[in-house]
């Protein structure tokens, strides 16, 4: 297998001097975190693009209407990353490395690839939770709730997982490589 090239590594390389960052699942955490807020952010500026096209695609092309959705877009770009995608990101790497032992080949590329499905499945999890329990607070129907967030989290699955999964692969393989000494 090619090694990657230094300077790949080197954003892996001192996540050792973040808090608890020397523990190899801390660390992974750390690294995925990165990860998901570059891919969030990736994800969001294409966006944001096509959000900002919309205004001239449907003939209507005014100041303010382009800078309504300029400002729609990167807001939810901004907040998503921040509030929701870092931290479960955090969450699914620390999780993704307890569970794989070090002994899998390509173990940081098979952890990366867990941890970016872990960050689809755990909040659909907890989301399908909530829906049922909503569902049957106020008397509506609990296969509903279900669908609509499965739907909702399948939808996101696919119009994220051209970024993501790559891009998860890729920092789990280069965490691991800045981990281990140079052969």
């Amino acid at each position: 297998m090619a090694l990657p090239a230094p300077s790949a590594v080197a954003p892996c390389q001192n996540l050792d001097r973040l808090p608890r960052g020397e523990d190899r699942n801390i660390g992974a955490g750390y690294a995925m975190a990165m990860a998901g807020a570059g891919a969030a952010v990736l994800y969001f500026l294409v966006q944001a693009a096509v959000t900002l096209l919309l205004p001239f695609s449907i003939g209507n092309a005014t100041p303010s209407l382009f800078l309504g959705f300029a400002a729609v877009a990167f807001l939810s770009g901004a907040v998503t990353v921040a509030g929701l995608i870092t931290p479960v990101a955090f969450v699914a790497g620390i999780t993704a490395w307890r569970l794989m032992p070090t002994s899998v080949p390509y173990t940081g590329a098979v952890s990366g690839l867990l941890a970016t499905l872990l960050v689809y499945v755990g909040p659909a999890v907890i989301g399908i939770g909530g829906a049922i329990v909503l569902a049957v607070l106020t008397g509506g129907v609990v296969a509903e709730a279900v669908v609509g967030v499965a739907a909702f989290a399948g939808f996101a699955f696919v119009a994220t997982c051209w970024i993501t999964l790559p891009l998860g692969i890729v920092a789990g393989t280069l965490y691991e490589r800045s981990r281990s000494p140079a052969e």
